[in-house]
């Protein structure tokens, strides 16, 4: 269904600038169109018309808030990549005692399918990384602050379960961090190129005996 936000935006509360609201609305309807077109595409094979089509927005509108493609495409990747490290990993991991059992439970909610993300086109950020990284400064530097935050929060998770005596003390946090986030995005390309969902099953018993063996 195509996004009409930019034509059909409600009138603003009284009080507010009108023009500021739709302008709002309009951005975040790019932003929302340019995210999905480049998971289905990718970035070098995005069409900014199809974009622009699917915002229900003007020409004029996309450069009134981004100046090209490539800033489309960086905005598009930082506000839905970390909205959803944020929502699925961050937020849980923050205040957990157990950050053995929470990092469980997302794992469960990846292999059951629950995140909402069809692991059979896969990881959104992952197919960016893999296409982008190696060629484009502005995006290879979003994505290392992005899996920056990724392992810093599971790795805070970890330290944290140290203290609580959940998590064994000998261990190191942030190698145990990096390799599970590895471990993450290494199993979401195997199940992409083999198109088996039961490849992400198996890799998550296994992980699951792993996170067992870090209980003291």
């Amino acid at each position: 269904m195509e996004n009409t936000a930019c034509d059909d935006a409600p009138e603003a509360p009284a009080g507010t600038d009108g023009r500021h609201v739709r302008g709002d609305k309009t951005r975040q309807a790019l932003l929302e169109a340019a995210f999905g077109e480049i998971y289905e595409q990718g970035f070098r094979s995005a069409s900014l018309s199809e974009i622009i089509k699917k915002a229900g927005c003007t020409k004029g509108s996309l450069y009134h808030h981004f100046p090209d493609k490539h800033a489309l495409g960086l905005a598009a990747a930082e506000e839905f990549m970390a909205g959803y490290i944020r929502g699925v990993w961050i937020e849980p991991l923050r205040d957990t005692a157990d950050p053995l059992s929470e990092i469980r439970a997302i794992i469960e909610r990846h292999a059951n399918g629950e995140i909402g993300i069809d692991p059979r086109r896969g990881c959104p950020f992952q197919n960016l990384t893999q296409e982008m990284a190696g060629i484009d400064a502005g995006f290879q530097e979003l994505f290392a602050a992005l899996f920056a935050s990724l392992r810093g929060a599971v790795a805070d998770a970890l330290a944290r379960g140290r203290k609580t005596g959940m998590v064994r003390p000998d261990i190191d946090p942030l190698c145990v961090a990096t390799l599970i986030v590895a471990g993450h995005q290494g199993v979401a390309s195997m199940i992409k190129a083999t198109q088996d969902l039961e490849v992400g099953r198996a890799a998550a018993t296994a992980f699951f005996d792993y996170l067992e063996s870090l209980r003291p």
